[in-house]
């Protein structure tokens, strides 16, 4: 298990109180740093807007 990618989608999860997406988006984005992304791109609008309210580069593709 990948501690801070966990503890990256517990932090999304608490600031929403809302269980779901928001803890695996959180971990998608903290391990797609960690790899050397400079972006969050989705589908999912929800996604984008609660990532970008929290300083993460985010993008919606359309």
């Amino acid at each position: 298990m990948n501690r801070p990618a966990v503890e990256a989608g517990l932090a999304l999860l608490c600031v929403t109180g809302r269980a779901g997406s928001d803890f695996t988006d959180g971990i998608m984005a903290h391990e797609g740093k960690w790899l050397g992304g400079e972006i969050f791109v989705s589908f999912d609008k929800k996604a984008v807007t609660l990532l970008s309210k929290h300083e993460e580069a985010a993008q919606i593709l359309t």
